[in-house]
Parts: structure tokens; C-alpha cells; sequence
């Protein structure tokens, strides 16, 4: 099978080198890469790529307006010609050279798996922490829950593999997510249409968080994001039993962020436009099998 590696990337130049060089040293060979400039400011990425890179697997596209975290991923995915999809963020790189090989074989194992997560470390003010499918309360109540391959209900989007018919047989990314959330927007739609979504830790990917100088900016503005898809994804998929809590809980806790932030315009802006746009969605809830599988996988429904 062949593999395209999808990066975005927008104003890290050096967390970006620093991650192709995890890339080009896969010993996995049916492999292309494909970097998207996301309207970086200042330089000419492509220059600095054709500089360090002389490697034909290499592709670079270059958008002069933003298209942001899920629509530059749709932007890739279109231009790919693998049979699997791997997304990496600019500010992560893999462990080791056999990771895509890994991960390679574990679809060759597993055909109902649709998608993959893998194990991602993240490294943020001094600290070690773990970017997994799995809440802190399983995590606490099973500490060695992140050391084995299993089933799951969502994935991240520091790094994971998705298979093509995926994405041929339940649609992309949703656009107008912009930024978060859109992950668990496609694991729904995938367990819906019977695919499994598997955690599987022998994949191991190191995050650097890096904000670029606009994604300092704009940091307030994520929580508009996150505020307005949350509502989008309860309204949507959700059973009615499940909707109050879950919008209960989140918007408590993004409430509670915006204030810490001095960004509580920025949580209502979510709130009002979300609720506004709501008219404009189609409820499509999760069928009795797919709830099932949530509840057997560690899905989250009531928050």
C-alpha cells in the first residue's frame, strides 16, 4: 500500500525541517510526502524545502489564503495518491524510522479498522503528557491503558492514519470547522458507517507545541471554535437523552476558560452563532449499534 504523509504547516520552518527529517528517515518505501504552505508570512518555504530536501517524494502547494486546520487537510487529501492517509502535524516528528511500517501492518492485520491513533507525547512547558484516546478518569482508573492496542471511539489530530475508503465512503473533513473538534466530527461519521477506530501505541510521536505569530493572535479566537462546534456536534449526532448534560458539562468548562483567558466575548460569539446556525443542520443521530460501540470503546456521550 501506498502512504502519503499530509503536513500543514504555516510560519515554522524549523519545527517543520525538524519533522520531515522523522519522515524521510521511514524505512517504509511506497511512501510520498505532501507539505502545504498555509499562507506562511515573510519567506519562501518552497526554497528552504528544495534546499534541505532533494527528494522526489516531496510535494509542496502553497495557499495564498488561510484554509485552516480541516480544510487544509481536505486540500491534501485531494492531491493524494496513497492508499492511506497520515496526518502530522508541523510541530510533531516520529519516534523512530519504523513507525509508518508499523502502522502499514497494523491495517494489513485489522481490515474493519478505519483509522488509526497513535501514541503522542506531548512536551509542553517542562512537562511530559500523554495526547490519547482515553480521558484522564480512564487513564487514572487503568494506568496501563495507553500500553495496548484496542478499539476506540475517537482520535487525535497531532498524528494519525486514516485508510482512503474512509474518506471515499464517509466524506472529509468538515470545512467550516476551521479549527476543533473535526476529528471527532469524521470518528463519528466512521463508526456510524462500520468502520473501527484502533489506539495503537507502537506508533510513538513526540508534539512540540510552537504558535506560530498569527496562531498567537488568534488563540482567543480557537475558543469561538470550539465553543460553535461543540454545539454543532451535539445537535448533529448525538441522542436527545445524552444532548443536555453533554452541552451542560462543555459549556461550563469553556465558560470557565474564557474568563481564565480574559476571551468570554469570544466564548459567546460561539454560542450565539452556534445556536443561530443550528436551523441549518440536518440531525443525523448515532444509531443504537454505533452507541453501543461508544460505550464499549470509551466513547464519550454524556461529556
Amino acid at each position: 500500500m501506498k502512504v502519503s504523509i499530509l503536513i500543514g504547516s504555516r510560519d515554522r520552518p524549523k519545527a517543520l525541517i525538524r519533522c520531515l527529517e522523522s519522515v524521510m528517515k521511514q524505512d517504509y518505501r511506497p511512501m510520498e510526502v505532501l507539505v502545504l504552505d498555509d499562507n506562511s508570512n515573510g519567506y519562501q518555504l518552497n526554497e528552504l524545502l528544495a534546499s534541505t530536501f532533494q527528494d522526489p517524494r516531496l510535494r509542496y502547494f502553497r495557499t495564498h489564503t488561510s484554509l485552516g486546520v480541516a480544510g487544509g487537510r481536505n486540500f491534501l487529501m485531494q492531491q493524494a495518491e496513497g492508499d492511506i492517509f497520515c496526518t502530522l502535524d508541523d510541530d510533531a516528528y516520529f519516534s523512530d524510522s519504523r513507525c509508518v511500517s508499523c502502522f502499514v501492518e497494523a491495517f494489513d492485520r485489522h481490515s474493519q479498522v478505519g483509522i488509526l491513533a497513535f501514541k503522542i507525547i506531548d512536551h509542553r512547558a517542562g512537562r511530559e503528557d500523554l495526547i490519547v484516546p482515553f480521558s484522564r478518569w480512564w487513564r487514572k482508573r487503568r494506568p496501563h491503558l495507553t500500553e495496548k492496542p484496542q478499539l476506540v471511539s475517537y482520535y487525535l489530530g497531532g498524528c494519525h492514519a486514516i485508510h482512503r475508503r474512509v474518506i471515499e465512503q464517509c466524506g472529509g473533513y468538515q470545512d467550516a470547522f476551521v479549527f476543533g473538534l473535526e476529528e471527532l466530527d469524521l470518528s463519528y461519521r466512521a463508526i456510524e458507517a462500520g468502520f473501527g477506530i484502533m489506539y495503537f501505541p507502537s506508533v510513538v510521536v513526540h508534539h512540540c507545541p510552537e504558535l506560530s505569530a498569527m496562531e498567537q493572535q488568534e488563540r482567543h479566537r480557537r475558543l469561538y471554535y470550539y465553543v460553535r462546534n461543540r454545539l454543532f456536534l451535539a445537535y448533529k449526532y448525538l441522542p436527545l437523552i445524552y444532548v443536555p448534560i453533554y452541552l451542560g458539562i462543555w459549556l461550563s468548562a469553556l465558560s470557565l476558560s474564557a474568563l481564565k483567558q480574559l476571551a468570554f466575548m469570544e466564548f459567546l460569539g460561539g454560542l450565539v452563532v452556534g445556536l443561530r446556525e443550528l436551523k441549518k443542520l440536518k440531525r443525523t443521530p448515532l444509531s443504537q449499534q454505533a452507541v453501543r460501540y461508544l460505550k464499549a470503546h470509551y466513547g464519550r456521550l454524556w461529556y
